[in-house]
């Protein structure tokens, strides 16, 4: 669906899906805020998933949120305008000059790779009147192995494109840093996702690494030097494994002084028949609870989030299906938390 202006307003259909979200999952604060950066995009957001971040062991009702923009899309036309409009040096100036780069053809670092970007709001964590710039994520179109590994396997490319994507200043320490990681990894580890978070206070490239042998885990922890417990990571991967895809998926936080202590362990079903199916996640959200890394309120909002519903909105009815994608435990300074990542696909019905 194309955006036909950007006076028709994504929050203007978000607004009107309120009734589907678990009250435990998003709503009022946590939800109004949302509805003010989601206020600020165009309807075109709904040409992609776009999805939405839970953190499941607090009671706060909120919800980070993300967004999908691929090179020449509507999405990417909307941000490249407001980065014209932004003052010199910021990062949406520096958001809005990436796009237009990548829109000029296959010279381009996502456009000749195959590549879209994934932009993350922090919501909960700012102000309503001036939230943070977007985290920036370089993620392949395809699913494939191939698609993966022509993206994002050289670590300067990569890491200089997101900098000009960020505003961000070069950095050769971070980038010897993140030279490193790759180095440690096999050649059958996969990066699938390179990101920047310019809006929080530490700086640090993040990759999510697929394809680990679990096996392999302890000793890879070792080579990363992650200053972390090794067991308390072992403990995520022990109380899921029997739940999960095979193999280990990390999320990896690298400034210039090394690996953060912060680790995460995205958590993935082997099978997943259809995007809506609920009781696929029940046994995995029953793990969660019974561990103490999902409060029980998230994990009644998590067990209703798959579905399909038509939805009045903005110009017409629309099909909408909300999913789960995956779960991350995160593990930092021996905590756990758990966290899910969740997605809703909104059409306008045409029959």
């Amino acid at each position: 669906m194309a955006c036909a202006s950007d006076s028709l307003s994504f929050g203007g259909l978000l607004g009107g899906l309120k009734r589907l979200f678990p009250p435990a999952l998003l709503s009022g604060d946590g939800l109004e805020r949302l509805l003010v950066v989601a206020e600020r995009l165009p309807l075109c957001v709904i040409d992609r998933p776009f999805g939405f971040e839970f953190a499941l062991c607090t009671e706060a009702a909120d919800a980070d949120f993300c967004v999908i923009s691929a090179p020449g899309s509507s999405l990417a036309a909307h941000y490249i305008r407001a980065g014209a409009a932004a003052p010199s040096g910021s990062a949406a100036a520096a958001l809005g000059a990436c796009l237009a780069r990548n829109a000029r053809g296959p010279a381009s670092f996502l456009a000749g790779r195959d590549g879209s970007i994934i932009l993350e709001y922090d919501v909960p964590a700012h102000s309503r009147e001036e939230p943070p710039p977007p985290g920036i994520f370089f993620v392949p179109v395809g699913a494939s192995v191939d698609a993966a590994r022509k993206l994002l396997d050289d670590p300067a490319d990569t890491v200089a494109a997101l900098w000009a994507a960020a505003g961000l200043r070069a950095d050769a320490a971070e980038l010897r840093q993140v030279e490193r990681v790759y180095e440690v990894f096999s050649d059958a580890a996969l990066v699938v996702q390179a990101g920047v978070l310019p809006g929080r206070p530490r700086r640090a490239v993040r990759l999510v690494v697929h394809r680990i042998d679990t096996a392999e885990l302890p000793g890879l922890l070792d080579r990363l030097r992650w200053p972390g417990c090794a067991d308390t990571a072992l403990s995520v991967t022990a109380a899921t494994n029997d739940l999960t895809s095979p193999g280990a998926v990390l999320s990896l936080d690298v400034s210039a002084s090394g690996i953060s202590p912060r680790l995460g362990l995205e958590l993935f079903r082997p099978v997943q028949p259809f995007p809506v199916d609920r009781t696929g996640w029940r046994p995995m959200i029953e793990r969660l609870t019974d561990r103490r890394w999902c409060a029980p309120a998230k994990a009644e909002g998590l067990r209703a989030w798959p579905r399909a519903e038509r939805v009045l909105g903005p110009h017409g009815v629309y099909r909408v299906y909300q999913y789960i994608n995956h779960i991350k435990a995160v593990v930092d300074h021996g905590r756990i938390v758990a966290k899910a990542y969740a997605a809703m696909v909104a059409r306008r019905f045409d029959g």
